[in-house]
């Protein structure tokens, strides 16, 4: 059986980050991706070594509720339409098993994209970075379109105070 790839590595076809899905996904078409989603995650934990057994058993300890082996087989089976991926239980089943496909799917579903908490901080500085390059071409916009007689006042009033 051919290994999944990694949750985490990027794709040839994985558009970019500011890039937004071509279509949201909604009803069944939504509800049949949370299910692969979910047999993603578990197969990823499978190819690290980890069993639904161990998952489940994470998740019950992450939760404090009861989750088995059955119930995470019933959430990622196609035909299983009565039972429904609780929420709740997201952040366990990230934990349990280290993918993050379903936290993915779930943020495009709701319009947001998912970032790791570290890469928030580079995410921050590049658009601090980004305001900065645009106040810079708006200063030299301004410094441009300025007549001379404006520049000679600012000089006069630079030397007045000192500057």
């Amino acid at each position: 059986m051919a290994r999944r790839p990694s949750p985490h590595a990027p794709s040839p076809n994985q558009p970019g980050f500011f890039d937004r899905p071509d279509t949201i996904l909604e009803g069944a078409a939504l509800s049949t991706a949370i299910r692969e989603a979910v047999s993603d995650a578990l197969a990823f934990a499978k190819a690290q070594g980890r069993d639904r057994f161990a998952v489940a058993s994470d998740m019950s300890r992450l939760t404090g509720r009861d989750m088995t082996k059955n119930m995470l087989d019933r959430y990622a089976a196609p035909s299983a339409d009565d039972w429904r991926f609780p929420l709740e239980a997201l952040p366990a089943l990230v934990k349990a098993t280290g993918d993050t496909r379903l936290v993915t799917l779930i943020a495009e579903a709701c319009g947001f994209k998912a970032l790791p908490g570290e890469a928030t901080a580079v995410a921050e500085l590049v658009t601090l970075e980004l305001q900065q390059r645009a106040i810079s071409a708006r200063i030299a916009a301004a410094k441009k379109n300025l007549p001379q007689q404006a520049l000679d006042w600012a000089e006069r009033e630079a030397e007045a105070r000192g500057q």
